[in-house]
């Protein structure tokens, strides 16, 4: 359940969940040539990050299996399922790919930032297609937390920030696309994450008895091929000619890697927890993404960073606050009153009538 998401046995995803986003864009913006580009095919990237995704479910799997844990993979509807699965891997194939054209175009924290709009999407749709109820004090969570990431995007006056409009500048003049195209595609970039989030954790949890691992692998098959045909497609004069591994360093085996890593990740949290849990492993990330960009960019730390971490933290433990903290003395003390003030009127009926009051528990005989 999304009010428990830091729950002891749900914690371990999110937060790991939360550490491999927040190495996502870095890693990505480290894999660049010093024109701002990649050289490496971007769509090989994906499905070799699909692949590895692929590979190490059918180990997890196949350890299941010879450990007796799960003895039957198929059922009636197996094809069905296998085909449903076209779907989210589809809108991750064209997310995935989205986002290194994103960090063309804009830092690592700002690429974070403008995520976070996956929140207000995510809500939406979080109440739409999984008939999910949250509760007011959640949705003014989700609502401080859309305010915290926007606030890091104030303007600071300072000359730090002209660092990142330096960059961005820099990736135009190269031949890149703008920072507006960065935005819009984050926006969309927003919106098939919550979708594709709100759509695979349907699948994930409309058999709860099945296999992690078996169900990712159906959806990995569909991203490899995807990917493949996206590969071809945009790559495959100069593929043919250099290779699929043309361009791939140590950096950009690292991004291979790391998405790898991180959908498992995202697997997971949505199997054992939800999106909004999901939600907020990014909010973390993009606060850790920060924390290392001042290191790694020279990004200056400003009061508006510092506000919005505290925006962000608020929100995450006002989303996660049990029931029983919403539930204070207002209510046991408007009770109290009630009993007092029904009391009091007993006790002026008496003096009026001159009745002896009765006994609560019945009279004795």
């Amino acid at each position: 359940m999304s009010g428990t998401m830091f729950a002891k046995d749900q914690a371990p995803f999110t937060l790991t969940a939360a550490l491999l986003m927040s190495l996502q864009p870095v890693l990505v913006t480290l894999s660049k040539n010093p024109l701002g580009g990649f050289s490496y095919s971007v769509p090989s990237s994906t499905m070799l990050s699909e692949a590895l995704k692929l590979a190490i479910s059918f180990t997890l799997l196949s350890q299941q299996l010879l450990s007796g844990k799960i003895t039957a993979l198929l059922h009636d509807d197996s094809l069905t399922e296998f085909c449903s699965y076209i779907i989210p891997s589809f809108i991750y194939f064209i997310n995935n790919n989205c986002i290194f054209f994103i960090l063309q175009a804009v830092d690592p924290t700002t690429f974070q930032l403008l995520s976070q709009m996956k929140t207000i999407f995510t809500g939406l749709l979080f109440r739409v297609f999984l008939k999910r109820k949250l509760t007011a004090v959640q949705y003014l969570a989700l609502v401080t937390l859309a305010a915290g990431t926007a606030c890091s995007q104030l303007p600071s006056g300072s000359s730090g920030g002209g660092g990142k409009w330096h960059r961005s500048a820099m990736a135009a003049q190269a031949g890149l696309a703008a920072p507006i195209i960065g935005g819009l595609l984050s926006v969309l970039s927003s919106l098939l994450s919550a979708l594709g989030g709100i759509y695979n954790e349907k699948l994930l949890k409309g058999r709860p008895s099945s296999s992690i691992h078996w169900q990712n692998i159906q959806m990995y098959v569909w991203g490899v091929a995807f990917n493949a045909l996206g590969a071809y497609m945009k790559d495959g004069t100069s593929m043919a000619q250099l290779g699929l591994l043309h361009g791939f360093t140590p950096s950009a085996w690292a991004v291979v890697v790391c998405n790898a890593l991180n959908g498992l990740a995202i697997s997971a949290v949505l199997k054992y927890a939800d999106n909004i849990a999901r939600v907020y492993a990014h909010a973390i990330a993009m606060m850790v993404t920060m924390a290392v960009s001042t290191q790694l960019f020279h990004a200056p730390i400003t009061p508006q960073l510092v506000l919005a971490v505290t925006l962000v933290a608020t929100s995450t433990l006002q989303y996660n606050l049990p029931k029983e903290c919403l539930k204070d003395d207002d209510d046991d003390s408007e009770k109290r009153g009630l009993i007092e003030c029904e009391n009091g009127s007993d006790t002026e009926m008496q003096a009026v009538t001159g009745t002896p009051s009765k006994p609560k528990g019945g009279s004795r005989a």
